[in-house]
C-alpha cells in the first residue's frame, strides 16, 4: 500500500480530520499526491529528491516542503531530480556488472527516479542513496540484493512505486497518481529499455517483479474476484512481454506474500484472514499457470517463481529468533518488531526475501 498506510486507514484519517504524526526517519514527507505529514521527527529533515518523493533523512536543516503537492498531470513523470548530483551517461564497464531491474509496489520501492543520479559501484541504488525510500525502516529486499549479497557490482534500476496495482483500470490504487505496473514499464521502455551507454544491460540483467499486494488487498472480497485475477494476469504477462521484446530473458517473479498475517488484517478478524489467504492462493496459482504458458510461447527465457510465503512464515512462526517479541508488533525502527507498520514487513523479513531470491538464482547472479 502507498505511504505506509492502508487505503481504509487513510480514508478514516481524512474523514476524521486527524492530524498525522511526525514522519519517522526514511519515511515520506512530501511529493505529488502525498497528503500526509510534512514534519519529520526531531533530528531529521525533509529532503526533496524529485517532485514525487520527499524523504525524512538525518539532518538539521531543510528547504521547506511545498504546501500543495497535488497534480493533474499525467502519471508518468519526466521531471529531473533537482537533488541529483549526476546524470552521467558515461559507458559502464559491463564485464563485472550485473543489473537488477525491478517493478512492484511499496514492498519493493526505494524511491528511484530514472532521470536522476544513476546507479554506480559506489551507489548501487542511484537515487536516493542506500537504503533509499523504503517501507521497511532501512534496507528492503532490493537494497539487500544490490549491496549485501552481490558478488560483483549490481546496479539497481527499481521502478517500483508505493500503492501500485498491476492495472489501475482493473483494480484502482488508493490515489490516481500512483504508477501502476503498466506505468512503470512505460518508464522502463522510455529509458533503459534502449540500453543506453550508462546501462548497457543484456544477459547480465535480472528482471524482478513483485506486485499483487494491492491487487489482492483491494479486491479479494469481490464476487467477481476470479475474473479480476484473470484480467490482471493478462496485463501482468503483457508487461513481461514488453520486457521480453526489449531483450529481457531472465525473470524472478515474487508471489504475493501472506498479507493475511499482517497486523492490519489480523485485527480485522478470522473471516478477513481466511478470505485473504484464499484470494492470495488463487492469485499465486494464476502466476504459476500463466508463466508456464509464457515461457512456452517465448524462447530463451529462464524464469523462477520466488514463493515469498516461505521467508515470511520463517520469521512469523519464530519471531523471537529474529529479534521480535511476537509476530504482530510493529515499530518504525524496522528492527525491534517484524513489521515496520501494520502492513509492511521490517528489515528482517526483507532480508529473508532477498535470501530467497539469492537461493533461487545462486550461481547466476549471487
Amino acid at each position: 500500500m502507498g505511504r505506509f498506510l492502508t487505503s481504509s486507514t487513510l480514508a478514516l484519517l481524512a474523514a476524521a480530520g486527524v492530524q498525522a504524526a511526525d514522519v519517522a526517519v526514511y519515511g515520506q514527507c512530501g511529493g505529488i499526491g502525498y497528503t500526509g505529514s510534512t514534519t519529520c521527527v526531531a533530528g531529521s529533515i525533509c529532503m526533496h529528491y524529485n517532485d514525487w518523493y520527499y524523504q525524512c533523512i538525518p539532518g538539521t536543516s531543510s528547504a521547506p516542503v511545498p504546501s500543495s503537492t497535488s497534480t493533474t498531470s499525467t502519471k508518468v513523470s519526466s521531471t529531473t531530480s533537482s537533488s541529483a548530483s549526476s546524470t552521467s551517461t558515461a559507458p559502464v564497464d559491463n564485464c563485472s556488472v550485473q543489473y537488477l531491474i525491478s517493478f512492484g509496489d511499496s514492498y519493493s520501492q526505494t524511491g528511484f527516479d530514472v532521470t536522476g543520479t544513476k546507479p554506480s559501484s559506489s551507489n548501487p541504488l542511484g537515487n536516493p542513496a542506500l537504503p533509499g525510500w523504503t517501507a521497511s525502516g532501512g534496507l528492503n529486499w532490493v537494497g539487500y540484493l544490490a549491496s549485501v549479497y552481490n558478488q560483483s557490482t549490481m546496479l539497481s534500476y527499481n521502478f517500483a512505486y508505493g500503492g501500485a496495482t498491476t492495472n489501475a483500470t482493473i483494480v484502482q490504487p488508493y490515489t490516481s497518481t500512483v504508477l501502476s505496473l503498466i506505468d512503470q514499464v512505460t518508464l522502463f521502455s522510455g529509458s533503459i529499455a534502449k540500453k543506453p551507454s550508462y546501462a548497457p544491460w543484456g544477459d547480465n540483467a535480472l528482471f524482478a517483479v513483485w506486485i499483487g499486494v494491492n491487487d489482492v488487498g483491494n479486491s479479494w472480497w469481490k464476487s467477481d474476484y476470479d475474473q479480476i485475477v484473470s484480467q490482471i494476469m493478462d496485463t501482468y504477462f503483457g508487461q513481461l512481454k514488453i520486457m521480453y521484446n526489449a531483450g529481457a530473458r531472465n525473470f524472478a517473479l515474487l508471489t504475493v506474500p501472506p498479507i493475511q498475517r499482517t497486523p492490519a488484517v489480523v485485527a480485522q478478524g478470522t473471516d478477513a484472514v481466511n478470505g485473504e489467504a484464499a484470494a492470495i492462493a488463487k492469485y499465486n496459482a494464476a502466476i504459476s499457470t500463466r508463466l508456464a504458458a509464457f515461457t512456452s510461447a517465448n524462447s530463451g527465457i529462464t524464469a523462477k517463481i520466488i514463493d515469498t510465503t516461505v521467508p515470511f512464515n520463517k520469521a512469523l512462526d519464530n519471531p523471537t529468533a529474529y529479534g521480535a517479541p511476537d509476530n504482530t508488533c510493529f515499530n518504525g525502527d524496522g528492527k525491534s518488531c517484524l513489521w515496520f507498520n501494520d502492513y509492511h514487513p521490517g528489515i528482517e523479513i526483507n532480508r529473508l526475501v532477498a535470501e530467497a531470491v539469492v537461493a533461487a538464482w545462486k550461481g547466476s547472479y549471487w
